[in-house]
This record gives structure tokens, sequence and C-alpha cells, in this order.
């Protein structure tokens, strides 16, 4: 689980670069379209952008850009994967967000309505007519799509803690039973009999009404000592 979070946190600073470079990309998008002779049309897919970077991008600035899109696109798909593959498919079912990122990760999935909301502020660096027409959905997939995996991860670290690990071909691993705690034996006395635990004070009380010389007022049952009638000397 921590090997995810690392890669996680690798996507996220490369996720930062890209916010910075957000006016950029808008403007590489703007030039490839304009070459493709799509101008009216939105950017609905992941499978556009990679139609924009190989068929339209004469510049270099902008062929950077695309790229970084794509490997974010790329990394994040990745990461869902293997966030699946440390779970059996009945356990991915339970692990909220996954499903919706597969979704949304189909290159041809259609990403023009798509809009994130606050605390991201991607949407709102765009001008009116761009974020309503035409790039709205292509920067608000990146960070749904964080938000989706950070989920994923939450839930599946909390299923980790009482799910069964996968082994190879998918299938639970069954942890060996633990061997049986041996009985503790009954303390016996040379002839065979048992021997009872006592306590402090049951040990003294009994050594006190056995004991032939004893003094004590429990060898007399709690009465006080026989004595003959009249006066008794002191010597």
């Amino acid at each position: 689980m921590e090997k995810l979070k690392n890669k996680l946190s690798v996507i996220q600073q490369k996720v930062l670069r890209f916010r910075q470079q957000q006016f950029t990309f808008i403007t590489a998008l703007e030039r490839t379209r304009e070459r493709a002779q799509q101008r009216t049309k939105p950017i609905s897919s992941t499978a556009q952008v990679q139609c924009c970077l190989d068929e339209y991008c004469q510049n270099a600035t902008d062929r950077r850009v695309l790229s970084l899109f794509l490997e974010i696109v790329h990394d994040l798909s990745g990461l869902l994967q293997q966030i699946e593959s440390q779970f059996t498919a009945a356990s991915n079912q339970q692990i909220e967000g996954l499903e919706e990122c597969k979704r949304l990760l189909n290159p041809n999935n259609d990403l023009s309505r798509l809009r994130a909301r606050y605390p991201h502020d991607e949407v709102n660096r765009l001008s009116c007519d761009e974020a309503r027409n035409y790039y709205g959905g292509v920067v608000s997939f990146i960070p749904i799509i964080l938000d989706h995996l950070q989920q994923g991860l939450l839930a599946a670290e909390r299923l980790q803690k009482t799910a069964k690990p996968v082994g190879e071909g998918g299938n639970e691993v069954t942890s060996e039973k633990p061997d049986a705690v041996a009985p503790v034996s009954t303390p016996r006395s040379r002839s065979g009999r048992v021997l009872k635990k006592t306590t402090g004070t049951q040990s003294l009380l009994h050594c006190n009404l056995h004991k032939p010389n004893g003094h004590s007022e429990l060898w007399h049952g709690g009465k006080p000592a026989w004595r003959p009638p009249g006066r008794t000397n002191k010597f």
C-alpha cells in the first residue's frame, strides 16, 4: 500500500506542474484544432488529445505540454490497475471510485460535460466561452480522476485490514491455522491425587487448623482454651 501512495504522490507532482501550464495547454489545443478545422467542436476525449498531438502538432512547446497531459493520464491508468491487482474482483467492487475511474479513463469516454468542483479552480481559470463550450471537460478530467483514486486508496487501505491477500492467479491466500495450545497440566502429588491451588490466606488457615501446638484461636474453632475452675497461680 505504501508503494501505491508513493506513486500517487509522484503523479500529484506532475499534476501540479501541469496546472502551472494550463494556459499553454489551452493554446496548444487551440492551434491543433485550428489545423484540424475542428474549432467549433469541444475537446471531448483523451483520444482526441492524442490525435491532436500525433497529427496536428507542429510546435515543440505544444508537443511538450500535450505529452505531459497524456503522460499523467497513462500514470493514472497504471495506478488504477495496480490498486485492482491488490484485491479480488469481488473486493474491487467494494472500493469506492474504482468503477468510475475505469469509465472515465476509457480513451473514447465523453469528457465534455465534466466539471471539477471546489476546491479545484481549473475551470475558473478559463473564460466563460472556453469553459462552457470547449475545454471545461478536459481540464476537469485529471482533478476528478485524482479525487476518485485518493478515495479508492483510502477504501483499499481499510479493506486490506480485513481482506485476505491475493496470491498468483488472483486466488485468495488462506492462512494456516495456529497450532493448538497445549493444556496446562494439573499439579499432582506423588500418590496421584490432584493438588488444589490455594491462596495465601487459605494456606495460613490450613496450617493453623492442623498445627498441634499452635496457640492461635483458629485451633479452638474461635473459642478460648478450657481452664479448670478456681484460681490458677502463675509461676
